[in-house]
């Protein structure tokens, strides 16, 4: 019985990806997502309480994927350099299909629910660890300069924000992959000639 009501909730959870995908968190009704989902409304407060309840987990959802994923990327390359690309390629292209997530991230009017600040707390603190981590493992490797750690992640962290600004105005990953190895290459040889 416990996995049947898990199985319903996470079909709620995919049915609700669809929908605020495509009427926007904000337009979204408990209706819309119990249409998509093939039941009733009453049968959706069975499993969930609000339309609130649902997106904190459909937020929770794809963060947990979002994390392991791009886990899962840097463990893949050997070098600091590759599992740099690796994340940021990753990271962007992740939170590109990730829809309900990035929205949560960018949407202002959901700043009023503390679960979307906290969430995005944790995966600002978790880029920062990652980031760091690569940085790190390059400075131990005699691949990067041992400068301050925290303040080139954060850096690299800011690049790759604004890389969302480009896709939330172009809605496209197109020539992502040039940007990225530009601005790596200008990153790990700087713009002055030597």
């Amino acid at each position: 019985m416990v996995r049947k009501k898990k199985e319903v909730a996470h079909r709620i959870l995919l049915a609700a990806v669809k929908v605020f995908d495509k009427y926007g968190l904000h337009k979204t009704t408990m209706r819309d997502i119990a249409e998509s989902a093939g039941m009733s409304k009453s049968s959706l407060y069975y499993y969930f309480r609000s339309k609130k309840d649902i997106l904190s987990a459909v937020v929770k959802l794809e963060s947990a994927t979002l994390m392991e994923k791009l886990s899962m990327a840097v463990q893949q390359s050997i070098s600091p350099q590759k599992r740099l690309r690796a994340y940021i390629m990753t990271r962007m292209h992740l939170l590109f299909e990730l829809s309900v997530y990035y929205a949560s991230l960018r949407e202002t009017y959901l700043e009023q629910y503390a679960f979307i600040e906290q969430e995005r707390k944790a995966f600002t603190a978790f880029e920062i660890s990652a980031v760091s981590e690569i940085l790190t493992d390059g400075v131990s490797k005699g691949v990067f300069q041992g400068r301050d750690i925290l303040v080139a992640a954060k850096t690299i962290i800011i690049f790759m924000k604004a890389l969302e600004l480009r896709l939330i105005i172009s809605k496209s990953m197109e020539d992502l992959d040039s940007t990225v190895d530009t601005m790596l290459e200008i990153l790990f040889h700087g713009l002055e000639i030597r």
